[in-house]
C-alpha cells in the first residue's frame, strides 16, 4: 500500500509504467524499487534541474557566439523521462542506476542543438566545440545513405563515427563533459541544418508515438527527408553562385580598366605610327565588339525563366561564353602583334589573362564536370568576321 502513496506527478507506478509502455505491473519484476525510482525523480526535480538551468543558460550564451550558427536550442531532461530510462536501462542493459550515481549514467542532462544555414557550415561550427569542450567519447556523424561522399570523407579525417540512418536522420552528435559546480556533468550536443531541423522535427511529430511501423508514412517520410537534402543542396549552390557572380564582377570591372587604358593608349598610337591608322581603327571597332559580346550577360541569371537551364546544367563553366572570350584573346594577341611598343604589350597581355580565365570556367564551384553534353553549343555562337 505504500508504493500506491508515492506518485510521479501524480501517477503511482502502475499508472507510470503504463503511460510509457511497460509491460509489467510493478518495477520490482525488472529488479527495482519503486520508492528508490520517486526519491531520484524528488531529488532531480528538485535540486539538480534548477543547477542544470543555469550552467544551460550560461553554455547557451558560450554556443550561440559560435560563427555560423544561425540558431541554438536546448532543453533540460523532463524529470520523468529520467526515470523512464533508469527502467530501460535495467531492462535492456541490466544497470542499476541510483541516486548515488545517476549523474554519471546520463549523457544527455541538457541537450544543445545548434542550426546552420548551409551544409558546409558544419565543420567550423564543429572544430570551434571541439576546441571549447573536452569530449566524453568518439563524436557520431549520422548520415543516409547516398549522401556526400566529400562530407563523408571529411567526416572520417576528423575522426567521426559515421552512422547510417535508414529513416534519413542527419546530424552530428558531440557529448561534452562540462564542469558543474563541484563536479562534472555531460551534455550532448547536436549540430545540423535548418533544413533537417525541420524535417526532423516533422518527422517525429507524425511518427510518435504510435505510427513508426505505417509504411505508408514512412514513405512520405523519407520523401520528405530527400527533399529537404535537395534543397540543402539548392542553397549551398545559390551561395556558390552568389561567390562566383561577384568574383566575375570584380574580374570584370578589373578587365573593363584595362581595356579603357588600353584604348587610349591604341589611339595614341594613331600618331606614332600613321601608315597603321586604318588597321587600328580595324583593330578597334573589332575590340569594341568583341567586349560587347565576350562579357557574360549577368543579368540572363535573374529570370526565373532560365531556372531549369541553371539547374539543369552539368558544366557550369559553359556559362562564361569561352568560345566568345577566347575570339576576343586571340584579336587582342594581334593586336599585340601589330606594335611594337613595349608599354601596350604588357597592357595587352595583362588584358589577355583575364580574358583566357573563362577556359578554366568562371562559374566553376565544385560541381560534377562528368557531363560535357552543353560542350557542342559553343559551335552554335556566332563567330565574328
Amino acid at each position: 500500500m505504500e508504493n500506491v502513496l508515492l506518485t510521479i506527478n501524480g501517477k503511482d507506478e502502475q499508472a507510470f509504467l503504463k503511460t510509457y509502455n511497460h509491460n509489467y505491473k510493478s518495477v520490482s519484476e525488472i529488479g527495482l524499487d519503486w520508492q528508490t525510482l520517486v526519491a531520484i525523480h524528488d531529488y532531480y526535480l528538485g535540486i539538480v534541474r534548477n543547477k542544470l538551468e543555469i550552467a544551460a543558460q550560461e553554455l547557451f550564451l558560450d554556443l550561440k557566439s559560435i560563427k555560423g550558427a544561425h540558431t541554438v536550442k536546448y532543453r533540460i531532461k523532463d524529470p520523468e523521462h529520467i526515470v523512464d530510462k533508469i527502467i530501460r536501462k535495467k531492462i535492456e542493459q541490466n544497470k542499476i542506476v541510483t541516486k548515488e550515481n545517476f549523474l554519471d549514467e546520463f549523457d544527455d542532462f541538457i541537450g544543445f542543438r545548434i542550426l546552420h544555414l548551409f551544409k558546409t557550415d558544419w565543420e567550423p561550427i564543429y572544430q570551434t566545440i571541439r576546441e571549447k569542450f573536452e569530449c566524453k567519447e568518439t563524436p557520431i556523424a549520422y548520415h543516409r545513405i547516398g549522401d556526400d561522399q566529400h562530407f563523408i570523407d571529411r567526416c572520417k579525417e576528423l575522426g567521426l563515427e559515421l552512422k547510417e540512418k535508414e529513416a534519413g536522420y542527419r546530424s552530428i552528435h558531440y557529448i561534452a563533459k562540462i564542469p558543474f559546480f563541484s563536479t562534472q556533468f555531460k551534455c550532448e550536443i547536436q549540430i545540423r541544418t535548418i533544413f533537417e531541423e525541420a524535417w526532423s522535427e516533422i518527422d517525429h511529430l507524425v511518427r510518435y508515438p504510435n505510427n513508426t511501423d505505417n509504411e505508408l508514412l514512412n514513405s512520405y517520410l523519407l520523401m520528405f527527408n530527400k527533399l529537404s537534402g535537395y534543397a540543402d543542396d539548392m542553397g549551398t549552390f545559390l551561395m556558390a553562385m552568389k561567390s562566383n557572380l561577384a568574383n566575375q564582377q570584380k574580374e570584370r570591372n578589373e578587365l573593363e580598366g584595362a581595356v579603357n587604358e588600353l584604348r587610349d593608349e591604341i589611339s595614341n598610337l594613331k600618331g606614332i605610327n600613321k601608315s597603321q591608322t586604318k588597321k587600328i581603327d580595324e583593330l578597334m571597332k573589332r575590340l569594341d565588339k568583341s567586349v560587347e559580346l565576350g562579357w557574360p550577360n549577368l543579368q540572363w541569371l535573374q529570370y526565373p525563366s532560365n531556372l531549369d537551364y541553371i539547374v539543369n546544367i552539368q558544366n557550369p563553366s559553359e556559362l562564361s561564353y569561352t568560345n566568345r572570350l577566347s575570339d576576343m584573346s586571340e584579336r587582342i594577341s594581334k593586336m599585340a602583334d601589330l606594335t611594337n611598343n613595349d608599354k601596350i604589350k604588357d597592357k595587352l597581355s595583362f588584358t589577355d589573362r583575364f580574358y583566357n580565365l573563362s577556359k578554366i570556367g568562371t562559374y566553376d564551384i565544385g560541381l560534377s564536370k562528368e557531363n560535357d553534353k552543353l560542350k557542342d553549343n559553343d559551335d552554335k555562337e556566332p563567330k565574328l568576321k
